[in-house]
C-alpha cells in the first residue's frame, strides 16, 4: 500500500472519472435547451465554491459556452498573501491540455500538406538520432504520438531531475541524446498508453518539420495568432508573470513553476480562461484558416481503452460526442471539455493540483445538458489547538518493515510511511484527518486519553497501526 504522491503531467485518475459519468457513457439524448444565466451561474456558485471553501484550492477560474451564452466566474484569491479575486485574465498553467494545442498543431501540419499523419517520427530526426522501433518494419508514426499508441514509455528517463521542477533539465540535447536508449514495448498503433514523451516529442518534431526555432514558436505562429490567443504562451513576459497566480502544492503551500523545455508540447503552455474559451469556442465554430485542421483533430483515430477513443491529442469520450482533457503539473489542474454538437464548452484553472477541479467540471458539463447534479461533498477546514495535535506526534507500526512517523510542524500534522516523503494531513474533526496529496486519511484511535494507534484508509482498505513510540516532549 503506497502512500506516495505523483507529481505528473496529466492526471489519468480524474479523467476516469469523466469516462464512468451518466453523461459520458450510456447518456439519454442531452437536452438542447440552453439553461438561464441565473441557473449556469447559481450552479457554478454551488460546484466550485465548496472547493475553495474546503482549502482545497486558494482559488479558481471557471469558464463556461452554452451557444451564444458565454461566462466566466473567478473564487477565492489568487493566493494566501495576494487577496485579488482571479479573473478570466488571470495566466495558470494548463499541463496536459498542452496535448490539446499539439494535436491540432499536427492536424494544421497535415492539412497544409508539411507531413502527413502516417509520416515516420523518424524522418523529422537528424540522422545521427536512430528512433527506435518495436520491429524493424513498425516505425512509430506521426499518429502514434498524438494518440499515446506510440508503445514509448510514459516519461524519458528522469535521472538528474530536480523535484521542484523535474523537467527542466530535458534540453534539445538531452531528448536527443535519449531517443536511442529507448524501448519501444509494443508495436505501435496496438494499444492506448499515455506518454508524455511521446507528446513532448511530437511538437518537437513538428517544430523541426517546419523550420521553428522551438515549440512555442510553432504554438504561436500557427495557433495563437489565427485565433487570438494573445496570453497563451510558454515563456512568461514581465507583463504575463504579474498577471500569474502563484502555483501551490496540494496542501496550499508555496510551490515552484514547471519548465518542460524540449517537452513543451506536452504540458509546457500557459493561459487564461478567456483565452481557452476562445480556443473551445474554435472547436465549436472552427475559423479560417483552421477549419479544415480543426474537423481534422476532431476524428476519431484510435480506441482507447476503457470505453475511451482517441481524437489528436483530446480524448473522445463514450457518448462520441465530448472531447475532454485535463492537466496537472507540480502547482496547477486544468479542466477543458467541448461538445460541439450543442455548442456547449467548460474549462476551469486553479493554481493547486487537485483533481477534483475534474469531477466539478464533469459535472458541470452534465448540467449544461439537462441533468441533475449534486455539489462535491467537501468537508471544510476543522481547526483544532496545537495541544491536541501534539499528542498524535509520534510512531506508528505497520508491519516488519514499515512504520508511520507521525511529526507536528508549525502548519499542521504530517504522516511519513518509511521510506516515503512526508505528507500533510488535514484535521476533519478531533480524531479524523485526510491527505490532500492523494486520496487516503488517517483516523486516530484512543483509549480515554491515550493515543493507541491510527488507521489509513486507503483503497477501499483499512489498516491499523499501532503506536510503539512517542517523543518525549511531544507538545514542543
Amino acid at each position: 500500500m503506497s502512500m506516495a504522491t505523483s507529481r505528473c503531467i496529466s492526471s489519468t485518475a480524474a479523467l476516469a472519472s469523466a469516462l464512468t459519468s451518466v453523461l459520458l457513457a450510456q447518456a439519454p439524448t442531452p437536452s438542447t435547451t440552453p439553461r438561464s444565466a441565473e441557473a449556469i451561474t447559481a450552479e457554478l456558485d454551488a460546484l466550485f465554491q465548496p472547493l475553495v471553501a474546503g482549502g482545497l484550492c486558494p482559488g479558481l477560474v471557471v469558464g463556461v459556452l452554452d451557444g451564444d451564452f458565454r461566462c466566466v466566474r473567478g473564487y477565492g484569491q489568487r493566493a494566501a498573501d495576494q487577496p485579488t479575486q482571479p479573473t478570466g485574465a488571470t495566466l495558470y498553467e494548463i499541463g496536459s491540455n498542452s496535448k490539446v494545442f499539439t494535436g491540432l498543431l499536427l492536424a494544421d501540419a497535415v492539412v497544409r500538406g508539411v507531413v502527413r499523419l502516417d509520416d515516420p517520427v523518424q524522418k523529422f530526426l537528424p540522422e545521427d538520432v536512430p528512433l527506435p522501433s518495436h520491429e524493424p518494419d513498425q516505425p512509430i508514426l506521426l499518429w502514434h504520438l498524438a494518440t499515446h499508441s506510440s508503445g514509448l514509455p510514459r516519461l524519458p528517463d528522469m535521472k538528474g531531475s530536480d523535484p521542484q521542477d523535474p523537467y527542466a533539465h530535458f534540453t534539445v540535447e538531452r531528448l536527443h541524446q535519449a531517443l536511442p536508449k529507448l524501448r519501444v514495448r509494443r508495436a505501435p498503433g496496438a494499444k492506448y498508453e499515455y506518454s508524455n514523451l511521446g507528446a513532448g516529442l511530437l511538437g518537437h518534431v513538428l517544430a523541426r518539420a517546419q523550420g521553428c526555432a522551438d515549440y512555442e514558436s510553432l504554438l504561436r505562429e500557427r495557433l495563437c495568432k489565427p485565433l487570438g490567443l494573445a496570453d497563451t504562451v510558454v515563456a512568461l513576459t514581465p507583463e504575463l508573470q504579474q498577471r500569474l497566480a502563484p502555483p501551490h502544492d496540494a496542501d496550499g503551500d508555496p510551490d515552484h513553476l514547471w519548465d518542460l523545455a524540449a517537452l513543451a508540447g506536452a504540458g509546457g503552455i500557459r493561459s487564461t480562461v478567456d483565452d481557452l474559451l476562445r480556443f473551445l469556442g474554435a472547436q465549436i465554430t472552427p475559423p479560417e484558416p483552421l477549419a479544415a485542421a480543426v474537423r481534422l483533430s476532431q476524428q476519431k483515430h484510435h480506441d482507447g481503452q476503457n470505453g475511451i477513443a482517441m481524437a489528436l491529442g483530446w480524448h473522445l469520450a463514450r457518448d462520441g460526442a465530448t472531447f475532454v482533457h485535463s492537466g496537472q503539473t507540480g502547482g496547477y489542474h486544468s479542466y477543458c471539455a467541448v461538445v460541439p454538437s450543442t455548442r456547449r464548452a467548460v474549462c476551469v484553472l486553479t493554481n493547486s493540483p487537485t483533481g477534483q477541479i475534474d469531477v466539478a467540471g464533469e459535472r458541470l458539463v452534465q448540467f449544461l445538458h439537462g441533468m441533475s447534479v449534486a455539489p462535491l461533498a467537501v468537508a471544510p477546514p476543522v481547526a483544532l489547538e496545537r495541544s491536541v495535535l501534539a499528542r498524535y506526534v509520534g510512531s506508528y507500526r505497520m508491519n516488519t518493515l514499515l512504520k508511520f512517523t507521525v511529526t507536528l510542524g508549525e502548519r499542521g500534522l504530517s504522516a511519513q510511511l518509511t521510506g516515503q516523503p512526508a505528507l500533510r494531513i488535514h484535521p476533519r474533526s478531533a480524531t479524523e484527518f485526510a491527505y490532500r496529496a492523494v486520496d487516503a486519511s488517517i483516523t486516530f484511535e484512543l483509549d480515554g486519553e491515550t493515543v493507541t494507534a491510527l488507521v489509513l484508509h486507503q483503497n477501499g482498505q483499512d489498516v491499523r497501526c499501532e503506536r510503539i513510540a512517542a517523543p518525549a516532549a511531544a507538545g514542543k
